[in-house]
């Protein structure tokens, strides 16, 4: 009696990593895609620069800041106030800087890797910043708000401004984190010998 071999199980063929013309596959649709978002993002951030610079023109506006009493506004916002245009101004050339770097590592230039590696670790540094300025907004508001209130009020306004700092903090200290962490995963992915030979060539 003859028995038949069990058949012969085929086995998977390796993930390609590479495309054809020996490209890491990732920085094609990792370009693009961040490519739409910077574009998109400083077209958004140079409109905001110029309403920020229409009211600052306006003579009202002016005289209602100088003349109302601004203490409980955080010094964070009163910064962004005094100098919206510039900081408008300069996340608009940092996305313009963005599209430019995505457009240059579609095109396997070694410069535009460069600037992509150092706009990755500004964004991480600024996302944790955000971070500081999301808590002190809150910090100002427990300190100047519960006083405008009656005392029976106080302990409770306290109470949820505190929750609410501890919730919008760890929302925005948790985005900062995943972000870096991807961040710090995209710099170690483009520091892999495939990627510099890749815009070596």
């Amino acid at each position: 009696m003859s028995t038949v071999p069990p058949p012969l199980q085929t086995q998977a063929a390796p993930r390609a990593t590479h495309t054809p013309d020996g490209a890491p596959k990732f920085i094609s649709p990792l370009a693009k895609s961040i490519l739409v978002v910077c574009i998109v993002s400083a077209i958004s951030w140079a409109g905001c620069a110029v309403l920020a610079l229409v009211l600052h023109q306006w003579e009202w506006l002016q005289e209602l800041t100088a003349s109302s009493d601004l203490s409980w506004v955080p010094p964070s916002l009163r910064w962004f106030g005094r100098h919206a245009v510039a900081f408008n101004l300069a996340m608009t050339a940092i996305c313009v800087a963005g599209a430019v770097s995505c457009w240059g590592l579609l095109r396997r230039l070694n410069w535009a890797l460069q600037l992509f590696i150092v706009l990755l670790v500004l964004t991480a540094v600024l996302n944790f910043f955000a971070v500081w300025v999301v808590d002190d907004i809150f910090r100002q508001l427990a300190l100047h708000l519960p006083a405008a209130v009656d005392d029976v009020d106080q302990g409770e306004l306290r109470s949820e401004l505190l929750i609410q700092r501890i919730l919008y903090t760890g929302i925005a200290l948790a985005t900062a984190l995943s972000f870096a962490v991807l961040h710090g995963w995209l710099l170690v992915r483009l520091g892999k010998p495939d990627v510099k030979a890749w815009f070596g060539r």
